[in-house]
């Protein structure tokens, strides 16, 4: 309860900070400020302190009449008096309304910049991006969702300068309800930067289906995305989808988490599909198909390491799952390095260092090694990959 009072009060600041930057907050202050001091001047001259009567009694008087509460036994006798009250009385209906205007404006164009994409998301943190369009962006959304179960909606930011009509069409979906959006070519630091790369927790760069552009020049603006969020967030996991093999392997040498080259995953299920009848269809049942059981990856507690895969097979089939292979070397190369590194130099020989160290620059990174043998033993850093229904 706390937090989400912490972030509300938060949201108010910011929002106060950008009246203040516009000119708006300040001309609303010195507004107030002419008439606190108009106040007490109508004061000084009007009454006798004396009589008890004190500054804030005449600040409530003008306020209140403002706002048609009449006070008919409070009323300047003096000339100097009746031209402060009318002075006051001016001000006030001019300061309520340009208080009404600004506030007014501010929160239209804040309303307009969200649906726009042209709102800078400073506040949020460890999102998910989502640069590019695709036909079926609704669906692929809804299945990160479901796949994941500590991502919202609400945590999602999609990143593009697709056609306007087709984007409101997706944030008034009331079964997208929450989406972020962010309206700009995201293979520039600055549309990424509004979308505050620099805190999310996932990022999918989608190359969008461009006539005019080449493939390469599509997966060149997918390469130039991922080279500058990871540059901003050295920790987030970033997934890339290319057209062309030659950016495949330009991403995979700069350490890019997931490298999907769509050509290829095309190439394969319509050579299998030809091959073996039914394929197709087992196929779409492995990615899951809409019946709940897919394919699934989870890593090992360190209790695992050590038995073999057997005993991890017959782990999973009590829990009416199957287990069908091992991921090797689990998880951001990054992380992994460096706790490989870490290990290596706890030895005092010199030369199992060296060897040690020398393993690691051949790391290959979520090695997957389908039907093991029922010896294998799990490893460090190791996840099962199993055939199960989604929870």
């Amino acid at each position: 309860m706390k937090k989400e009072e912490d972030k509300n009060w938060g949201r108010i600041w910011k929002d106060l900070r950008q009246l203040w930057h516009r000119g708006h907050l300040a001309v609303i202050v010195g507004i107030i400020t002419f008439y606190i001091l108009c106040c007490l001047l109508y004061w000084y001259v009007e009454f006798d302190r004396t009589q008890g009567t004190g500054f804030l009694d005449v600040l409530l008087w003008n306020t209140a009449t403002l706002f048609g509460q009449d006070f008919a036994d409070h009323y300047p006798v003096s000339i100097p008096g009746r031209v402060l009250g009318l002075v006051i009385l001016l001000i006030s209906m001019f300061g309520v309304s340009a208080i009404t205007g600004y506030i007014s404006s501010a929160l239209i164009e804040q309303n307009l910049n969200s649906r726009r994409g042209l709102r800078k998301l400073q506040s949020l943190k460890n999102h998910v991006i989502i640069c590019g369009w695709k036909d079926d962006l609704k669906a692929l959304i809804q299945d990160i969702v479901r796949k994941n179960g500590s991502i919202r909606y609400q945590d999602i930011v999609l990143v593009n300068q697709v056609d306007e009509t087709k984007m409101q069409l997706l944030l008034d979906d009331e079964e997208l309800k929450g989406l972020q959006y962010v309206r700009g070519d995201y293979s520039e630091e600055a549309v990424l930067r509004r979308a505050n790369a620099k805190t999310v927790s996932k990022a999918l760069v989608m190359g969008e289906n461009q006539e005019s552009l080449e493939p390469e020049l599509v997966d060149s603006r997918v390469f130039a995305a991922v080279l500058m969020i990871r540059g901003m967030n050295p920790r987030a996991h970033i997934c890339a989808e290319v057209k062309t093999k030659k950016y495949k392997n330009y991403l995979e040498a700069q350490k890019c988490d997931e490298v999907i080259y769509s050509e290829e995953y095309t190439r394969y299920i319509l050579s299998t599909a030809t091959s073996y009848n039914g394929m197709a269809k087992v196929l779409s049942s492995l990615f899951d198909n809409g019946d709940g059981v897919s394919v699934q990856i989870f890593e090992l507690e360190e209790e695992w390491q050590g038995r073999t895969f057997g005993e991890l097979f017959q782990y999973y089939r009590n829990r009416k799952q199957m287990a069908i292979g091992v991921l090797e070397n689990m998880g951001a190369e990054r992380t992994l390095k460096h706790s490989l590194l870490a290990e290596a130099q706890k030895s005092t020989n010199y030369g199992e260092i060296v060897a040690k160290m020398k393993e690691v620059r051949k790391l290959e990174r979520n090695a997957p090694v389908l039907n093991p043998p029922d010896d294998y033993v799990v490893g460090k850093n190791t996840g099962v990959i199993v055939l199960a229904e989604e929870v």
